[in-house]
C-alpha cells in the first residue's frame, strides 16, 4: 500500500512539472528579451489538467507599445504533436492591458476547448514600428 501511494505521488509530481516548455526570443526577432513558458497544472477536473501559458517581457525595451495575442489550435491525433489533425477553429486570445502586465499568464481549461491536446503560438506587435513577431507553434497536452 505504501509503495503504491509513493509511486502515485512521484508520478503526479513528474507529470505536473515535467511537461513544461520554455520559449525565448530569437536573435533575428525585431522584438527581443522575452520568454514564454507553458506547463500543465492540476485543475478542478480530476481526469485532465489545465494548461498555463506564462510570459515575461520585463526585460524588453519599448514594452509600452507592445500588444500580445495568443492563438490556440485544438487538435486531434495528439500522438502527432503539432502535426495533429485540427479539431476546431483557432481560438484567439488578445491579452488586455498587456503593457500593465508584462509578466503574466493565461490559463487554458479543458472544458473551454474540448480537446485533449493543442498547439499554441504568440503574436507580438510593436504598434510604433509595426514590427510583428510570431513564435513557432508549441504543442502541449491536457493529459
Amino acid at each position: 500500500m505504501t509503495k503504491k501511494l509513493l509511486l502515485l505521488v512521484i508520478s503526479t509530481f513528474i507529470y505536473t512539472y515535467a511537461f513544461s516548455q520554455d520559449l525565448t526570443s530569437s536573435p533575428s526577432d525585431c522584438i527581443q528579451d522575452f520568454t514564454f513558458n507553458s506547463k500543465t497544472v492540476s485543475g478542478d477536473n480530476p481526469r485532465v489538467n489545465d494548461i498555463i501559458i506564462s510570459w515575461d517581457f520585463s526585460q524588453t525595451t519599448n514594452s509600452e507599445n507592445l500588444e500580445l495575442t495568443l492563438q490556440v489550435q485544438p487538435l486531434n491525433s495528439c500522438w502527432m504533436g503539432v502535426e495533429g489533425t485540427l479539431r476546431s477553429e483557432i481560438k484567439t486570445i488578445k491579452i488586455a492591458n498587456f503593457s500593465d502586465n508584462l509578466i503574466g499568464n493565461q490559463e487554458l481549461l479543458y472544458n473551454d476547448l474540448n480537446c485533449k491536446c493543442l498547439k499554441w503560438k504568440a503574436i507580438i506587435i510593436d504598434t510604433n514600428t509595426n514590427c510583428q513577431v510570431k513564435t513557432e507553434w508549441q504543442f502541449i497536452s491536457f493529459l
